[in-house]
């Protein structure tokens, strides 16, 4: 006989609380809310009052991230203690998802901000040089380089090639950066260690590969951060083809000592617009800067 007065048919229930009958059928399945009551001659499921209001807790648990198996543990120690144990393990699960949801949303700001940066270096180029596309640096200009953190991986390569990117090594500091949660505020920055202009020479090369990372990012215990910038540079854009970039390397040299200016440092190169972006060359953009000193007054 199919009770009337305190059960519910697995359809009712389905409708008042807003529940799939297949998703009641699967909470029957592993325990997590078995009918109260099951008819024998149709098998059909029948659920208390009681159920009802457990199955609303369910519900509610869901909807705040808890697992079936958390929901499981709620539901059958409903001491003050337990739950408060539970209630701040998720809260620290939702506060590391938000600090990783926090580090991509900055990421992609610090990429949409070079998309349009390259966009305007493109226009700006393009009405400088006309048809001539030879050229393919932008005026060079003298920048004050903030100071910030730099997660880094250092290398010495065999008989490098400058036209060859790296973009294993590339990637290597983006999942580190993504894995950690470590909000990116650069593109990859490549420094050249050794001999100016030693990179084109196909010799074994000192290279660096890096990002800058926010400075408030929460750090694990990691050796490969060090301070970048806090200096002057002489910088340059070059546009179009990395493997015709040494031609605005000896455009900026030619410039740093035309004008008495004495490198400080390894040159470095900012790829604002990379393949990893856009895979027309001729819409890539690499900002070069080597740190100087200027000439007293």
């Amino acid at each position: 006989m199919v009770p009337e007065d305190d059960c519910y048919s697995i359809g009712k229930v389905a409708g008042l609380c807003n529940t799939p009958v297949k998703t009641l059928r699967y909470y029957d399945e592993i325990g997590l809310l078995k009918p109260t009551y099951r008819c024998e001659e149709s098998n059909y499921r029948y659920y208390s009052k009681e159920q009802m209001n457990t199955l609303l807790v369910i519900r509610r648990l869901r909807a705040l991230g808890f697992n079936l198996k958390e929901v499981q543990s709620l539901i059958e120690d409903t001491s003050l203690d337990f739950i408060e144990s539970m209630m701040t393990a998720k809260q620290a699960e939702l506060n590391e998802e938000i600090r990783m949801l926090q580090a991509k949303q900055q990421t992609i700001s610090s990429l949409l901000g070079r998309v349009r940066l390259g966009r305007e270096i493109m226009a700006q180029h393009r009405s400088e040089v006309g048809p001539d596309l030879s050229r393919h640096s932008t005026p060079i200009q003298v920048e004050y380089i903030p100071e910030g953190q730099l997660l880094y991986s250092r290398q010495l390569m065999k008989q490098y090639r400058n036209a060859d990117v790296s973009f294993s090594r590339w990637i290597d500091i983006l999942e580190q950066c993504t894995a950690l949660g470590i909000p990116l505020e650069s593109p990859i920055i490549v420094t050249f260690y050794g001999e100016l202009l030693g990179q084109f020479l196909m010799k074994d090369c000192d290279v660096e590969f890096g990002v800058l990372i926010g400075q408030n990012a929460v750090l694990p215990e990691i050796e490969n951060v060090r301070s970048w910038g806090g200096t002057y540079a002489a910088t340059v854009y070059h546009v179009g083809k990395y493997s015709d970039i040494v031609r605005s390397y000896i455009t900026l040299l030619q410039w740093i000592n035309q004008h008495g200016c004495e490198v400080l440092g390894p040159p470095a190169e900012r790829f604002i617009i990379s393949p990893l972006e856009v895979k027309d060359e001729g819409q890539h953009i690499v900002q070069i800067l080597i740190p100087i000193r200027r000439p007293a007054a």
